[in-house]
């Protein structure tokens, strides 16, 4: 995580925005928020190393993350949706009642409060970082406007073309605007002529998977550097303390002596492999999905104890049915040849009861090829531990 935070940062002071993509449960949220405390208090960096002779312990660190962006920041957080527009993220205008009627007064939104923070003689803020989460989930070029321009550092104060804020909404009277309402009951006004400044830094975050969003458009997709957030096996590893080199490649041999978190890795490791080939890397499933399986519980005195494994099977089996199924059915809808091809239905164990078959009709005359309805976690163990293992291959 604090690598792909250095490469925000490294995106920041080369002006360019940052565009998080990937799958769900791929850490997308999760690095926003170290984000967020890393503008409050940096982390280790990764490269480099500082003497504290006055330690005798440990002498040697790693210095703190640099902050390559004007401290203190603003953080703003913001998500797009369908209802999401111009006005909340530009400028709106709202109905306000008086003696004489009604009348429209502006009121800024997140962006272009950022600008006038940072217009404000009296701000504590030299810069201010926007949060979008889902950014494809609203209509993005309605929402920037115009203002989409100024997502491009160039077009801001001490770029290459500084341009004036176009804000054909506001009355302006001896060089001066009408006030503007912002959030949290202040105004301020601006000047004609006035320039985007350049400290207003974007990191947003996109699901690569969600068919109900709408795609960004080139114009604004150039205006970000993309990092791509991948299900991450090693991630996964350390969450439950355990050493990759150290799972079997599952065969004949082996398969059955496999232990349930090894299950669980190769597991989503397979899936992961067979939805990149059939359907594209963008709906793999997050390794996020399996985090809630925790290999350690800490007890009422405070004691940390290992699970069972017949917990952890039983655990697995409930994630299975909760989390990865139905993650599963929403990739594979319309196509169910091949979902049951991924779960091995018609190639099950020699031996033994097994949790995904065909559904049978009572009818002899009836037929069908799909699968029957299980919930796994209410089976037998043993069909759970066998189900799940055999899975693996």
């Amino acid at each position: 995580m604090v690598s792909k935070i250095d490469d925000i940062f490294s995106s920041w002071g080369e002006g360019r925005n940052v565009l998080l993509y990937g799958p769900p449960a791929t850490g997308k949220t999760r690095l926003i928020s170290e984000l967020f405390q890393a503008l409050q208090q940096p982390p280790q960096a990764k490269r480099g190393i500082q003497l504290n002779a006055a330690n005798a312990v440990q002498p040697f660190s790693r210095p703190a993350l640099p902050i390559t962006i004007p401290m203190p920041a603003k953080v703003v957080w913001t998500t797009f949706h369908q209802s999401y527009g111009y006005e909340d993220f530009v400028l709106g205008l709202r109905p306000k009642m008086n003696a004489t009627g009604t009348s429209l007064e502006p009121w800024a939104g997140v962006f272009l409060d950022a600008a006038l923070e940072l217009d404000d003689p009296h701000s504590q803020y030299k810069s201010v970082v926007i949060f979008i989460d889902e950014i494809n989930r609203g209509n993005a070029a309605r929402i920037f406007g115009e203002f989409m321009t100024f997502l491009d550092f160039d077009y801001r104060a001490d770029g290459k073309v500084p341009l004036p804020v176009p804000l054909r909404q506001l009355a302006f009277s001896g060089g001066v605007s009408e006030e503007i309402h912002r959030p949290g009951g202040d105004s301020s006004t601006i000047a004609e002529g006035f320039v985007f400044p350049k400290d207003v830094y974007i990191v947003a975050t996109m699901n690569s998977v969600d068919r109900a969003a709408v795609p960004i458009d080139s114009a604004l997709a150039r205006r970000f550097d993309r990092i791509e957030m991948r299900p991450d096996l090693d991630a996964l590893a350390e969450h439950w303390e355990l050493d990759p080199a150290t799972v079997p490649v599952p065969d004949d041999s082996n398969w059955m002596g496999l232990e349930p978190l090894e299950a669980g890795y190769l597991l989503l490791d397979r899936l992961n492999v067979a939805i990149a080939s059939d359907l594209g890397p963008e709906f793999e499933l997050g390794h996020g999905l399996l985090t809630p399986i925790l290999a350690s519980l800490v007890d009422a005195s405070g004691t940390v104890q290992a699970r069972s494994e017949d917990d952890l099977w039983k655990s697995l089996a409930k994630t299975w049915d909760d989390v990865l199924f139905p993650q599963l059915e929403d990739r594979y809808s319309g196509r169910p040849e091949q979902l049951m091809g991924l779960l091995h239905v018609d190639s099950p164990p020699a031996s033994g009861d097994y949790a995904w078959r065909l559904r049978s009709a009572k009818s002899a005359s009836a037929s069908a090829r799909t699968l029957s309805p299980v919930r796994v976690s209410n089976l037998d163990l043993d069909i759970i531990k066998r189900s799940f293992k055999w899975l693996t291959r």
